[in-house]
């Protein structure tokens, strides 16, 4: 269920007016995100430190390391699996280098919209099969909940496109992954794998003509001013995974594991509606400064990366996961 904003936000305040929380607490968990202070990751930990404190009345404590203090995801994970880290939030792709089926939530138009994303984070079967998943490869892992990392989008400098026909040619920038490269090429686009940090210049010198990413990333990178045109495709929600060393889980008492699940699920809710919140304001604010905001034919889109979504599925063993996306399609 989706927050409301007033909700959403007063969990994230109330983390400002427990001081005394942490040094009250029998227990201090460190959690780490890879994302600045104010992103939606952040607001997510804030949340889900205010909701601990809250739920298990300062026996619990969540200590927040933001913008990668604890290291990347990748380092972060292995962080928890070794007992150095207790807590961290993973985007899929990253989880994938341990549980590659995960890869398969990179495959495009998997979700029609925010409350298709929604409907299906709902879902008790959803999260089962994720925990399954994970405890298959006897990682030492605990699913808490599931973050948001922002809905991507085309930006590009050669003008308006609202069919993948009028994409035909156009050299746009990927991750490095082979289910990317497969996706765009089947658009018609020129699938052009290259390094974030290279995106910016690569647009301006026209080595790049476009590239996809969410707003808020397009906005702070500042690449709406090199590839000035936004389509909004909208053509991958992304999941992030909210992690915790499982030995660390375990080692809790029975009512502060209840309590800690039961924080991290409304401090996902509250993260997922802050990711919503700060695209829709990245989006206003470079229109005002110039850019030019695009909404194409998305079914065209869709309907061009279906056959993908069955292939992908299969090759990875997840058909099942993708007959329950699909069952909660409107």
């Amino acid at each position: 269920m989706i927050l409301t904003r007033r909700k959403a936000m007063a969990l994230m305040a109330t983390a400002a007016l427990l001081p005394a929380a942490r040094a009250s607490a029998m227990e201090t968990l460190r959690f780490g995100h890879d994302q600045p202070l104010g992103s939606m990751y952040d607001a997510g930990h804030q949340a889900l430190k205010a909701a601990v404190a809250e739920r298990t009345g300062g026996k619990l404590a969540i200590e927040v390391f933001p913008a990668a203090q604890l290291g990347n995801e990748v380092a972060m994970i292995e962080g928890m699996r070794l007992g150095s880290v207790d807590g961290a939030v993973s985007h899929v792709a990253n989880a994938a280098t341990v549980v590659p089926e995960l890869a398969f939530f990179s495959v495009s138009y998997l979700f029609q919209d925010r409350d298709h994303f929604e409907r299906v984070i709902a879902d008790p079967a959803f999260r089962a099969k994720v925990e399954e998943l994970i405890a298959s490869k006897e990682l030492g892992l605990k699913l808490l909940g599931f973050y948001s990392a922002g809905v991507r989008n085309i930006y590009t400098r050669r003008g308006p496109a609202t069919t993948p026909e009028e994409l035909a040619g156009t050299k746009l920038r990927v991750m490095n992954n082979p289910v990317e490269a497969k996706i765009w090429g089947t658009i018609g686009a020129i699938p052009t794998p290259m390094n974030f940090g290279e995106v910016y210049q690569a647009l301006q010198s026209g080595v790049l003509d476009a590239a996809e990413n969410a707003p808020a990333v397009i906005e702070s990178n500042k690449h709406f001013e090199a590839a000035g045109t936004i389509i909004l495709t909208e053509h991958q929600r992304s999941i992030a995974l909210l992690l915790m060393s499982q030995a660390k889980f375990d080692a809790l008492a029975p009512d502060l594991q209840e309590q800690l699940l039961a924080a991290a699920s409304d401090a996902s809710a509250a993260e997922r509606d802050r990711d919503a919140q700060l695209n829709a304001e990245a989006i206003e604010r470079m229109k005002e400064r110039g850019a030019e905001i695009v909404l194409p034919d998305k079914a065209a889109f869709a309907a061009k990366v279906a056959p993908i979504q069955d292939e992908v599925a299969t090759s990875l063993g997840m058909e099942g996961m993708l007959a329950l996306i699909r069952s909660h399609a409107g």
